[in-house]
């Protein structure tokens, strides 16, 4: 089971230096990460999140606590990073009946971790490319609700 965890560390940590590495470097793709600062202390953050994830209808699916799991791993000032997973069951089913290989967007992530003295919130949109106009417009409607809660946890 321990090993499983690390595992799960390790993957997640993977996959936010990905976004972070897509999100930065010159002549890629950025529109699908949506990142905003705050001067909000992370615990704020986070409990702001969790108001505004559950407002909308979403249920929190899924929390990585990447940077609690690398202090654990003995790198003791590594700064907070936290990934939520959130997802609404008729979004997916939805979502499913249009196009199933779609899905693998689901569930939506937003990802919170500090730098100096603010704390930076990342969301993922969904892409809005798709053959199937249907399926283009649930893209749209899901991330004005993402946008949306962005923008709620930055308000200052």
């Amino acid at each position: 089971m321990r090993m499983r965890g690390l595992r799960s560390v390790w993957a997640m940590a993977g996959v936010l230096l990905m976004l972070t590495v897509l999100a930065s470097e010159p002549g890629t793709n950025t529109d699908l990460v949506v990142r905003g600062t705050t001067s909000k202390t992370f615990d704020e953050v986070i409990l702001e999140l969790n108001f505004a994830i559950t407002e909308r209808n979403f249920r929190i699916t899924g929390r990585n606590t990447i940077g609690k799991g690398l202090r654990e791993r003995g790198y003791k000032d590594f700064p907070d990073v936290e990934v939520i997973h959130f997802c609404n069951l008729e979004y997916a089913h939805e979502v499913l009946l249009l196009d199933p290989g779609y899905v693998a967007m689901m569930p939506c992530r937003v990802s919170v971790h500090e730098v100096a003295d603010k704390t930076v919130v990342s969301v993922v949109l969904l892409p809005e490319t798709h053959a199937d106009p249907r399926v283009v417009a649930f893209a749209k409607r899901m991330n004005i609700s993402l946008r949306e809660i962005l923008t709620y946890v930055l308000e200052e």
